[in-house]
């Protein structure tokens, strides 16, 4: 910190030549003048340093003290500072770069986008230059709404945008519009079905006519609940049934891996690779890389240069690393092997059981073949087994003429 500080006010390195040139440090400490680094040359000579401003009042009462004193050195920020005065280069430069940097501040540089799920960025992009805003654009010429109204006439799916400009970097969050859900017939000839075998539990119904009870055992894709309701008045009504049936099912699932895969080794051989892109113009540092792409790792990395939140200039410094690897052959452990198998097998339990679902109880065996592990999952479960589909013609016509033979007698 110190020498921090002398830097910064600067100092100045002074050689007192005298039969006693410490009587001139001692007139130094009388003076209240801070000095440091003192050491004898030899017997008559005395080297030390003062601050910089105050080395004319040591020159001052030298000769009083007798002693011859001489100027080595001055060094320091003020003494820096001054022998760049004359340097015109290097003070209008920093000015100009600031100026260029004020200046690119007023235009657009960057274009992010939020909101945006089914609508493509590149649509909305597009309809943003056809707007006034792109890449370069001077972005206090165009007005919010005159960008909002043309973009939105452009793109029917948006029902809500917004530009902000921040520095150089655009933020345009969009909205889409939410269609609305088209509303099922409650008419409709749709029946529930078995997904998985099971042994029913509960039968709850929200339209439509049972077909199964409780206790009863449904194989896949027998009817549970029928679209087709009988009435004693108004014959067979087909409506669009609803509804869900919770029944004791029984899965296996079974995986397999091999012991033995193929695993990445580095060799160490790496290459570091820079570019600039300037706008839309790509230079590069390189010629050939010196490494195949096909067997290394790329890792790309992009800085552009800015100031984050405030502005960034259209250049992006490009730094590619690839490191070479080998594919050897190594050895899975059985115990990672059936940790791998295990997630596999109830990852696939979840999704055939949905979120209503829940395990009764599960058993996991696990086994060698060969170079392979086979992991087998057997599980009891409670799940809702009903799904959707449609009514065919012929049930639809059977139970129509049901009804109407039981309205006849």
């Amino acid at each position: 910190m110190e020498r921090f500080s002398d830097e910064a006010r600067g100092y100045a390195v002074l050689r007192a030549v005298g039969a006693e040139p410490t009587r001139l440090i001692d007139r130094c400490a009388a003076e209240n003048i801070d000095f440091w680094s003192a050491y004898p040359e030899d017997e008559l000579t005395l080297v030390f340093k003062v601050r910089l401003g105050q080395a004319e009042r040591v020159v001052g009462f030298a000769e009083q003290c007798r002693c011859e004193i001489a100027l080595l050195e001055k060094s320091g920020f003020p003494v820096e500072v001054k022998k760049l005065r004359k340097r015109y280069v290097l003070w209008i430069l920093p000015l100009l770069l600031l100026a260029i940097l004020a200046a690119s501040s007023f235009f657009i540089w960057k274009i992010e986008i939020t909101g945006a799920e089914t609508v493509s960025e590149i649509e909305i992009l597009n309809a943003l230059e056809d707007s006034g805003v792109r890449i370069g654009s001077f972005w206090p010429a165009l007005t919010s709404d005159s960008v909002r109204s043309l973009v939105l006439l452009k793109i029917p799916e948006l029902k809500w945008l917004s530009v902000s400009v921040f520095g150089s970097r655009a933020l345009v969050e969009v909205r889409e519009r939410t269609e609305a859900p088209a509303l099922a017939g409650e008419d409709e000839a749709v029946k529930l079905v078995a997904r998985e075998p099971g042994i029913i539990e509960s039968v709850s119904v929200l339209r439509g006519y049972p077909l199964m009870r409780k206790g009863q055992t449904a194989a896949q894709n027998d009817t549970l609940i029928t679209g087709a309701v009988p009435s004693s008045f108004a014959g067979t009504k087909i409506v669009r049934a609803e509804g869900s049936v919770m029944a004791r099912t029984w899965h296996e699932i079974s995986a397999v891996v091999p012991l033995v895969y193929s695993r990445k080794e580095y060799t160490g051989e790496k290459k570091t690779r820079y570019a600039l892109v300037i706008g839309g113009t790509r230079i590069n540092f390189y010629t050939k890389s010196g490494i195949s792409d096909s067997d290394c790792d790329n890792i790309i990395r992009e800085h552009r240069l800015g100031i984050a939140g405030l502005f960034e200039l259209p250049v992006t410094i490009v730094r590619e690393v690839s490191e070479r690897y080998v594919l050897t052959d190594a050895l899975r452990t059985e115990k990672a092997a059936e940790l791998r198998l295990r997630t596999r097998v109830n990852a696939e339990l979840e999704t055939r059981l949905g979120e209503a679902g829940e395990i009764t109880s599960a058993e996991f065996t696990f086994a060698i073949a060969g170079d392979c592990a086979v992991g087998t999952l057997r599980a009891e479960c409670r799940q809702d087994i009903a799904k959707r589909a449609g009514m065919t013609a012929g049930e639809i016509n059977a139970a129509s003429a049901a009804g109407e033979d039981q309205n006849t007698a």
